[in-house]
């Protein structure tokens, strides 16, 4: 659904022709042939596209685990049944079509000439309004009921894990790249991290439930006409608000500060020295800070804060920060200095939320 496009699939490929079967069983014509078809980069196999019927759809494969994919469709389903019943919360989000736990397909009405908020971030098109209204995005979806949520219990996200913080299983391990083990190196022998990390999740555990993302970052919301669109429910549950406005604002600082560092000249892109890489660190918060404050603001239109909320977004906004080192390490050789200088502010952030309210621009006006 997001502007951001790879070739057309293959008219032989067998998950394209599943796609299309399933596109054909639920009256909705075939992809197969058609000029837009095209696929989408993400974890899971997808594609879009106007069928011959004139349907616009985006199709999804869930990837894993059958066990895994199918409670991840039915998280999803979940969400889809609230937000029809509660159509007063004027959250907005592709209508699904049809699911098949078999194949772990879905399918959605596409979203035409959408974009992500994070393409938008990447080429400068995020306004302070855009922005504010992701924020309601996000309050209007925690404002659903969590009733229905409470009672099938927390499926609590992967990551940060306690279990990991304490050692890696053998599979893991050994599916690991050096840089990803260099990070877990250095997430093992940080005592102060562990610990910090231990009490955001007691405080998660203790935090009252709201109907929650818990997979939230810029490429789940989609713009298009002015309208902001909710993606990527598939790990919808009950949970802490505040794991989905960290997601997000540790989303806008992590892509500012790297952007601080892009835009420099080569000549000061060379200079390796601590005190450069905290100079566009520091460059890139204040870049960040009127949207983190826009997004924060629209949060507050919809929905009150308790009086910890700031506080554990910080945290979480300083966990997403440690996630895209670990992240950007499973592709790299090894650790790039400015993704460790972003995650050393990550660490304090976890260690010291408090400090860092007002410099993200997170205060809880009277």
């Amino acid at each position: 659904m997001s502007m951001v496009t790879t070739s057309a699939p293959a008219a032989d490929d067998t998950k394209f022709q599943e796609a299309n079967a399933f596109l054909v069983s639920l009256g909705l014509g075939t992809l197969a042939g058609q000029p837009d078809s095209k696929s989408l980069p993400g974890r899971n196999t997808n594609v879009s596209g106007t069928t011959d019927t004139g349907h616009g759809v985006f199709v999804k494969r869930l990837e894993g685990a059958s066990e895994v994919a199918e409670t991840r469709i039915q998280q999803c389903l979940t969400f889809e049944r609230l937000l029809r019943r509660y159509p007063e919360t004027e959250l907005s989000s592709p209508r699904c079509l049809g699911s098949d736990l078999r194949s772990q397909l879905m399918v959605f009405e596409l979203v035409e000439d959408a974009t992500t908020a994070a393409d938008l971030v990447k080429d400068g098109k995020l306004t302070e309004k855009l922005a504010r209204s992701l924020g309601n995005t996000v309050g209007r979806l925690h404002n659903l009921p969590a009733d229905e949520l409470r009672k099938t219990g927390p499926r609590t996200p992967l990551l940060p894990s306690a279990e990991l913080l304490e050692g890696l299983p053998v599979g893991l391990f050994e599916a690991s790249s050096a840089a990803e083990l260099q990070v877990w190196n250095l997430l093992h022998n940080d005592v102060p991290l562990a610990d910090a990390l231990q009490v955001l999740l007691e405080k998660e555990r203790k935090a009252e439930p709201v109907a929650a993302h818990c997979d939230l970052r810029l490429d789940q919301f989609l713009v298009a006409g002015g309208r902001v669109h909710l993606t990527d429910l598939e790990e919808f549950q009950a949970g802490d608000a505040a794991r989905d406005l960290g997601g997000v604002v540790g989303d806008l600082l992590h892509r500012a500060v790297l952007e601080a560092a892009t835009s420099e000249s080569p000549e000061r892109q060379a200079v390796p020295s601590r005190e450069h890489m905290l100079e566009q660190v520091a460059s890139g918060i204040r870049v960040a800070r009127p949207h983190i404050q826009a997004f924060w603001n629209g949060y507050l239109e919809q929905r009150p804060a308790d009086s910890t909320l700031a506080a554990r977004v910080v945290a979480f906004t300083g966990w997403h920060l440690l996630d895209r080192l670990l992240a950007g390490a499973r592709t790299a050789p090894r650790l790039a200095a400015l993704p460790r200088a972003a995650a050393g502010i990550g660490r304090r952030a976890l260690l010291t939320p408090e400090k860092f309210i007002l410099t993200l621009g997170l205060e809880v006006l009277a």
